[in-house]
């Protein structure tokens, strides 16, 4: 695992495995004393995730893939781009800026995808999911957990779905997994 430190008051979790990463952010704003999630950070966090899951879901639906893993592309499309719309309403309410381009590793996972066909896809896109929602969900339990009220309700509405998205991934992933 490697750490990479991106200011003073940011740092960020390079997870990888297969071809390409995921990046799990802190989320982090560190002020002194405190240790609270930065609600900017989160919401470029938020919407940058859920548009790698939109695209690479319309992509894993639109392929030759399992029908296990078709439906629940279909599915996780939906709901991700249902996911980003909540996400930009949230960011208008509260004056936050949402980010031009997802996160760089969110790039990088979606180019590595794009390529792939059928039975590579089918498991790639499987893992991608899992890793995906399981930052999600620690992201999202970090700011359920922050100082700040509007994020707070904000993450703690969306957290069961997105534990329900990932029991559903990881059945999907050990579904096609060799």
């Amino acid at each position: 695992m490697a750490v990479a430190r991106l200011g003073p008051t940011r740092r960020a979790v390079l997870l990888w495995s297969a071809p390409a990463g995921l990046a799990l952010l802190s989320l982090t704003s560190r002020s002194r004393a405190d240790d609270s999630v930065d609600p900017g950070r989160f919401i470029a966090f938020a919407y940058s995730s859920a548009e790698l899951q939109n695209r690479a879901s319309v992509l894993a639906a639109s392929k030759d893939t399992r029908p296990e893993v078709k439906q629940f592309a279909g599915e996780m499309a939906q709901f991700s781009g249902q996911e980003k719309e909540r996400v930009r309403a949230f960011s208008q309410q509260h004056g936050l800026t949402l980010p031009r381009d997802e996160e760089f590793e969110h790039k990088v996972v979606l180019e590595n995808l794009e390529p792939l066909d059928h039975l590579a896809l089918t498991r790639r896109y499987a893992e991608v999911e899992v890793q995906a929602l399981e930052q999600q969900v620690r992201g999202y339990e970090a700011a359920s957990q922050g100082s700040d009220t509007a994020l707070k309700e904000f993450a703690t509405e969306l957290l069961p779905e997105l534990r329900q998205r990932l029991d559903a991934a990881r059945r999907m992933h050990d579904a096609v997994k060799p």
